[in-house]
């Protein structure tokens, strides 16, 4: 493996402002501003990584997205939505924690897990260049695992951001107007008020947007545009419009 200095320069497009600057700066590939990668160990490892992601990893942009410093998480990698009018709320794929060359990652562990719980991921990484531990969620446990290289992450991905791939069928059934896709997708996605659904009901002009979704049998209760409490049946329903976050 070659060293850090020798990947960052081969890697990262790194300049100096000026001949009397020894400051190194290189701009984020996901941010695209300006960073000091002087003193700050951590935002190399960041770097390297996010470098893998977009360029060696053959899932960026089509299959994933990536976020940097979001919720306070070094990265967050998300299923990248196709569709405009399925738009729900989604946890990040996976989460990544980066940490200092030097670094003992497994005194990190309670961190990653404590992120993956409370974002509800399934997939967490700790990484410092020289190691790999991977967190992955089984029967609401998490169990760690060494990995070989950055390439063993794709793989990981592919695996749980496939169970997105169900959804998107039934929001595509619920478009054509199946009523029990609907059904199947306002208990996963409708239950509070985090995603609004929008459909059309037989007979009537204008679509409905609802949150609060109770279904029981055949019928479906909501919250229409955020004020009145409405009801439905199989029979009422046209088709689905939207879910959006």
């Amino acid at each position: 493996m070659k060293s850090l200095s020798e990947e960052i320069s081969i890697k990262l497009k790194t300049y100096k402002r000026s001949t009397t600057d020894s400051t190194e700066y290189t701009k984020c590939l996901i941010r695209g501003r300006e960073i000091v990668l002087d003193g700050r160990p951590e935002e190399k490892i960041r770097q390297i990584f996010i470098y893998f992601m977009i360029n060696k990893s053959g899932l960026f942009p089509n299959e994933i997205d990536i976020k940097v410093e979001s919720n306070n998480h070094d990265i967050e990698l998300y299923k990248t939505v196709k569709n405009k009018y399925f738009r729900p709320y989604h946890p990040p794929v996976m989460i990544v924690e980066v940490k200092r060359e030097e670094e003992y990652l497994q005194n990190h562990e309670e961190q990653i897990e404590r992120y993956l719980k409370k974002s509800g991921s399934e997939i967490g990484i700790l990484y410092n260049y020289h190691e790999i531990i991977a967190y992955t969620k089984k029967d609401a446990v998490f169990t760690s695992n060494y990995l070989n290289s950055l390439k063993d992450i794709p793989p990981l991905i592919l695996q749980n951001s496939n169970k997105l791939e169900k959804d998107i069928l039934e929001f595509e059934k619920a478009v054509n107007g199946s009523f029990d896709s609907f059904i199947y997708l306002v208990k996963k996605y409708g239950e509070y008020k985090l995603n609004t659904i929008t459909f059309r009901l037989k007979g009537e002009q204008l679509p409905v947007s609802g949150t609060f979704f109770e279904s029981q049998d055949h019928q479906v209760n909501y919250l229409k545009n955020g004020k009145m409490r409405q009801s439905l049946n199989y029979q009422d329903f046209e088709k689905l419009v939207s879910i959006i976050y």
